[in-house]
């Protein structure tokens, strides 16, 4: 049996259907994006308090220190970065001077650092050129191509050189993997992974 609608009941249908339709098309749109803050900190000292923001930083900056939370910054090159802030992503297209990272959940990826020390956790550095690093806390992660000395004190991080002369593991579950050249080790803890390419 089935039934039909009356004239004002199928007006009705018609109307919530093409609501329903139209509330779905506004509702799958997205947000419209925010446009990215511009800076030119040529020769001087920034200092990002803000969150969630995109930066774009012009020029060479001296210090660029990043207290907000929730930031995307692109950079050119600086003489140190200071990270704070938490979920902040570091991009820098040129070298860059010495890191410390604090803020927990954060990114920092270029081409080159004559250091970094990490004081958190979650952290994830891409730096080809990495002579030196720190690692105190949890699941930070550190990818680069070359260095001198590495110290990881805390539990489950991850380092991967491609050539590295001296690794310190501290703590407990630590993953350390270097494919080239020989590396001087020193291990203590449980659970720790250290595998290099041939130990000096």
């Amino acid at each position: 049996m089935s039934r039909t609608l009356s004239a004002p009941a199928s007006g009705l249908a018609t109307t919530l259907a093409t609501a329903a339709l139209i509330g779905a098309t506004v509702a799958a749109l997205p947000a419209p994006a925010h446009a990215a803050v511009t800076l030119d900190c040529t020769g001087g000292p920034v200092t990002i308090d803000d969150s969630t923001e995109d930066y774009t930083l012009t020029g060479a900056c001296s210090a660029v220190i990043l207290n907000g939370s929730n930031l995307t910054v692109t950079l050119t090159s600086a003489t140190t970065v200071m990270v704070t802030g938490a979920n902040v992503d570091v991009t820098a297209t040129g070298a860059i001077g010495p890191v410390v990272v604090t803020g927990s959940n954060s990114s920092l990826t270029a081409p080159a650092a004559p250091s970094a020390r990490v004081d958190a956790s979650n952290v994830d550095l891409r730096v080809p050129a990495l002579d030196r690093a720190v690692l105190v806390g949890s699941n930070n992660k550190v990818v680069a191509d070359q260095g001198a000395k590495v110290k990881v004190k805390g539990a489950n991080n991850r380092v991967k050189y491609r050539k590295l002369a001296k690794v310190v593991v501290r703590g407990a579950n630590n993953t350390v993997k270097v494919r080239a050249g020989r590396t001087k080790v020193s291990v203590r803890g449980a659970n720790n992974v250290v595998r290099v390419h041939r130990r000096g």
